[in-house]
């Protein structure tokens, strides 16, 4: 799948690519993906053209797609035996440059040539093309890698355990950010910070973790907590079943990565699924598991997304450990990047499933007051576990304290937090007041000149 990678600014409207495969091949491509390189560091905008593709050689037209995720030097490297030629017809633009691998160099003439690029080849193969960035681990050095590709980065490269507090909304994810979390867990799951599933269901719906959180109810919060700070703790999310089947399972994958999600898990409860810490789970067949597995594997891949697919499995409560240990042995075969064994009934079974597993990945879920031991980080740590999450660790104490409050409210007159030193101020500090104030100030208003 022959790949092109560019940065515009302004972004174009549109271009063609005229495109010359090799004989050998040209029976066998079916699609040419083209990543106008998308991100405008100043403005945060994503442009993504419309690409027309000619090629007379395929037997079918070539799908054009344009790639809304940055891509590395490897990447272009890979264009290499596919293509021969590739000519466009984009007019100069601003700003705009195409990194070339070398591999390339005698294969593309004049590509994407603009008037503001500069010359980077001795022999001429393009006459204005900027010079290749560095690269490390397939990234281009000096664009800020994504949540998912640093929080995959930490499983590959490293022996950390990673600790995920649970969030649940804007304000809890905001104090994990202020007292600097690993990551995040919301059910939905964001890389160092993990929105939970339950969590959710909870604060935005009013109601019990019985499957009645939608597609769209998950992307929504988990949107909101991931790009509070794109540079900070990444986001794991739940995804609970998919949703439903392959096809919705495969656009609730690609809502999460359009929404800075880092990592997600996929369970294989039936749709009509419940908490997992809650009695009578049912689980659906293994073939059933392993298609939803496929189905998020397939659009992670077709993204060219280092979002981290969790395999969760519910099954050990219905069928046991074997059974457990058996499906996310497969969904790993499958391609699956970290495995989650839900509902472990003993410290000693959770240490055995590290060692089943071994050395792939997995995540362990805390629930305190919930069917699972409690096993503290240093626990898991020595068990060889790389990711912690602690679903209830934020909406547990915050129902407590709620509820306390307002108890005091209807007995005494008064809540009891005026001894708290929980200001507006302080509040609205935590909530990013300060950064706000400066992006007033720096773009010249006055909303602020008096203070807060």
């Amino acid at each position: 799948m022959p790949r092109m990678e560019s940065e515009t600014r302004p972004p174009v409207d549109g271009f063609t690519v005229d495109v010359a495969l090799k004989p050998s091949l040209k029976d066998q491509v079916q699609e040419l993906v083209i990543s106008p390189a998308t991100h405008d560091s100043k403005t945060g905008v994503i442009g993504v053209p419309n690409v027309s593709i000619n090629t007379h050689e395929a037997p079918t037209p070539l799908a054009a797609q344009c790639d809304p995720f940055p891509l590395g030097m490897d990447d272009l490297t890979k264009a290499d035996p596919v293509v021969d030629t590739m000519k466009s017809d984009l007019k100069p633009c601003g700003t705009h440059t195409l990194y070339q691998a070398d591999p390339l160099t005698d294969k593309i003439n004049d590509t994407f040539a603009t008037e503001n690029a500069v010359s980077s080849s001795s022999d001429g193969f393009m006459n204005k093309v900027a010079p290749p960035p560095a690269a490390m681990n397939g990234h281009i050095e000096g664009i800020p890698a994504s949540p998912a590709t640093r929080l995959k980065r930490r499983l590959e490269d490293t022996k950390d355990l990673i600790v995920c507090p649970g969030v649940y909304d804007g304000l809890s994810a905001r104090i994990a950010l202020s007292v600097g979390c690993d990551a995040m867990y919301m059910e939905i799951v964001k890389l160092n910070t993990i929105q939970t599933g339950a969590g959710t269901t909870a604060s935005a719906l009013g109601m019990a973790d019985l499957g009645v959180a939608t597609l769209s109810d998950m992307v929504r919060q988990a949107d909101m907590i991931a790009n509070l700070d794109y540079n900070g703790p990444p986001l794991i999310a739940d995804m609970d079943t998919g949703y439903g089947g392959p096809i919705t399972i495969a656009l609730a994958v690609k809502h999460y990565i359009r929404a800075n999600v880092a990592g997600f898990h996929i369970e294989d409860q039936v749709l009509t699924k419940r908490c997992g810490h809650l009695s009578g789970k049912k689980v659906v067949s293994l073939d059933v598991y392993l298609s939803r597995i496929r189905a998020a594997k397939a659009a992670k891949d077709k993204a060219h997304s280092d979002i981290v697919l969790i395999a969760r499995t519910d099954a050990n409560q219905q069928l046991g450990y074997d059974e457990s240990i058996a499906r996310l042995r497969a969904a790993r075969d499958l391609g699956a990047d970290c495995g989650l064994l839900e509902g472990l009934k003993s410290k000693e079974q959770a240490r055995q499933a590290v060692i089943d597993l071994a050395p792939w990945p997995l995540l362990l879920n805390i629930v305190e007051n919930g069917h699972s031991p409690l096993i503290t980080v240093d626990e898991a740590r020595e068990m060889g576990f790389r990711i912690m999450i602690f679903s209830f660790a934020a909406i547990a104490p915050a129902y407590g304290a709620i509820k306390n409050a307002y108890e005091k409210l209807q007995k005494e007159g008064v809540t009891g937090n005026q001894g708290s030193g929980v200001t507006p101020i302080k509040l609205f500090e935590v909530c990013g007041l300060w950064d706000a104030m400066e992006i007033d100030t720096t773009a010249g208003g006055e909303d602020f000149k008096g203070g807060v």
